[in-house]
């Protein structure tokens, strides 16, 4: 039996885990890397490359791109292949919801789903009038990325300034969040399907609970509130595996972010469930009909 990983990635730590997983379970796997993709009209391309594919479905593991020709052209690639019938799990639909933070705040806000406030625009004006109306406290972030790669904090008017037009000469969006006190840590959980598989604290000695900006895990027992908004953020986003990061604060659990391609290596240390199986066995259930 033959499957497909898409990922920039295939030597990727998490994706080697994923790929040894469906070779215990008697697949082979084929890496859809789309900086190699070489499309041609008119020859059949995606008829061809997936004919072997059984289930005819690709487990989404990244589309890796961070200028925004290359952004669309990958989003292309997906919408190409559920267009000639392979099921994409994560859809085209969610990648492009939670990879865009300023779709999925909005898509968290339109079904009162707690999340900060959070203003979004290309005026760098509007952006530095916006930091005043967040509180002079805020979160800059870029409108792609992960790993808290590029989010910067502000906190005084003249680094705003600094920050906000030294992004308009880079001609980038500007999406700025209120900077919402959560004792330096932060809730990931894992979502899959109709579950929240598990969850961590982030714990950090500063503000960035991102594990690759140096925050350590520590084990959560999840409760029913934290599971019902968890899976209720992953519905509304359309993530079928998604990992929801949640803050608590004086006004409650809010969302900070849905993603689509959740990493789980930190997360497994903190739990005794198989995650890399977990995914494996929904991928499989889900597409085999």
């Amino acid at each position: 039996m033959h499957t497909m990983i898409i990922t920039p990635k295939p030597k990727d730590h998490e994706v080697t885990i994923l790929t040894k997983e469906f070779n215990k379970r008697g697949y082979s796997v084929e890496f859809f890397i789309p900086e190699k993709v070489k499309v041609k009209i008119g020859s059949n391309y995606f008829g061809n490359l997936f004919d072997s594919l059984e289930p005819r479905a690709a487990l989404v593991r990244g589309f890796g791109a961070a200028e925004t020709q290359k952004i669309f052209f990958r989003l292309d690639l997906l919408s190409a292949m559920e267009e000639y019938g392979i099921k994409l799990i994560n859809s085209r639909n969610s990648l492009e919801i939670s990879s865009d933070k300023f779709l999925t705040s909005l898509y968290l806000e339109h079904h009162n789903i707690s999340t900060p406030k959070t203003v979004v625009c290309e005026d760098p004006d509007e952006a530095l009038a916006s930091f005043e109306e967040l509180g002079g406290d805020v979160v800059i972030k870029p409108l792609y990325g992960s790993k808290g790669i590029g989010i910067t904090r502000l906190t005084d008017i003249g680094f705003a300034e600094n920050v906000i037009y030294s992004l308009a000469e880079l001609n980038q969006i500007f999406y700025l969040q209120e900077f919402v006190e959560h004792q330096n840590r932060d809730i990931r959980i894992l979502v899959i399907g109709d579950k929240a598989i598990a969850g961590m604290y982030r714990v950090s000695d500063n503000w960035k609970t991102n594990i690759h900006a140096g925050a350590h895990m520590e084990p959560i027992e999840l409760t029913k509130e934290l599971r019902t908004i968890a899976l209720k953020s992953a519905k509304v986003t359309k993530t079928e595996i998604a990992g929801v990061d949640i803050i608590e604060t004086e006004k409650g659990l809010q969302v900070l972010e849905v993603n689509s391609i959740p990493g789980f290596t930190a997360l497994q240390k903190v739990t005794d469930i198989d995650l890399a199986a977990e995914i494996i066995s929904y991928f499989l259930d889900k597409t085999k009909s």
